[in-house]
């Protein structure tokens, strides 16, 4: 019958993972009794330790969506067997947690997009962050002696931290050159009227081209700096920074950007900084026009406008937890025509 015929599935999704996983799927897809009958076999005996830990990704990304569509998370209360039955779902999530394997990324991010588990979203995403963090974990590379004293002459960067941390450097380095020194590169950022005044800010492909033409001259030769870098999903960051087979990206945004205050996060954390050659490190770029000619800072979430580079520079970083902001980096730099600045 069917309970009979869910447990020899069961045995063979824990015997030969490969071979069993389809026929089990097929059994159970769409059909909530039989899932019950696979929650009773994960619940056979109270002596008996279902081995979570002997299955790989494939089948435990299957049991979770089958059974998680049909049991809520447990809340706190006095123990019964669905309440077991979906912890067995929340320590299947934590052994995938655990895995550094990409596939397994890729398995929680599906699990995420799962609309039947919206009950256990938080817990996929929650799974899905902790992987991610196990995965740079396991991919990082210590230097050698000879890498660091290279860095630290000035050489090519050993990793995807050293790549950020120098081009952070440098784009300090220019932020204070563009507002300060006497060749006004601040105008390569605006369109000018007739009689050469600054007169609106130009598109952001085109300051995003002054830019990397100018960051291009503080690198070595061993970096290299292209518009427009290739992330998963087919999704683009304006610059990608790559040395050997490491990069790190940057999103660039001017203040007056309508999603200034999400893009840091949706774009460069959700859609770059997930490439394992990041190792999770990115670059948020902001360049401040100031507010004239109609181009205003959007309001923030919460709290007053920010009014200055500085002043916005320390919004964003404060929208980062300690771990983001170990390997986030937020640059705000001041491309405000002088006449800008006086108002």
């Amino acid at each position: 019958d069917a309970g009979q015929r869910a447990s020899w599935l069961m045995a063979g999704l824990i015997v030969s993972p490969e071979t069993w996983l389809p026929a089990l799927n097929e059994f159970a897809e769409g059909r909530e009794r039989r899932v019950g009958h696979i929650a009773e076999f994960l619940n056979y005996h109270p002596s008996l330790s279902f081995p979570i830990d002997k299955l790989e990704t494939q089948a435990l990304r299957l049991l979770i969506r089958l059974v998680g569509r049909v049991y809520a998370p447990s809340a706190s209360g006095i123990a019964t067997p669905a309440m077991e039955v979906s912890d067995r779902v929340g320590w299947m999530l934590q052994r995938l947690a655990e895995s550094p394997t990409e596939e397994t990324g890729a398995a929680l991010e599906v699990l995420a997009a799962e609309t039947k588990l919206s009950r256990w979203r938080p817990y996929i995403l929650r799974a899905r962050d902790n992987q991610r963090v196990v995965r740079r974990d396991a991919a990082y590379r210590y230097p050698d002696v000879e890498q660091i004293c290279q860095t630290l002459d000035g050489g090519a960067p050993a990793n995807p931290a050293d790549l950020a941390a120098f081009v952070t450097d440098r784009l300090v380095e220019l932020g204070d050159r563009i507002p300060n020194g006497n060749t006004d590169d601040w105008r390569q950022y605006w369109n000018e009227d007739q009689h050469g005044r600054p007169c609106k800010p130009k598109h952001e492909e085109s300051c995003r081209d002054a830019l990397l033409s100018d960051l291009r001259q503080c690198l070595p030769d061993e970096v290299d700096a292209q518009p427009e870098g290739q992330y998963a999903d087919d999704k683009r960051a304006d610059i990608r920074l790559s040395c050997r087979d490491f990069q790190v990206p940057v999103e660039i945004k001017k203040n007056s950007h309508p999603k200034l205050w999400s893009a840091m996060r949706d774009q460069l954390m959700a859609q770059y900084t997930r490439d394992p050659a990041t190792d999770g490190y990115g670059i948020y770029l902001v360049l401040w026009f100031g507010e004239v000619n109609g181009h205003r800072t959007p309001p923030p979430p919460a709290g007053v406008r920010p009014d200055s580079p500085a002043a916005l520079k320390a919004r964003l970083e404060e929208a980062l937890t300690a771990e983001e902001a170990r390997k986030i980096s937020v640059c705000v730099i001041d491309v405000s025509a002088p006449a800008a600045k006086s108002q």
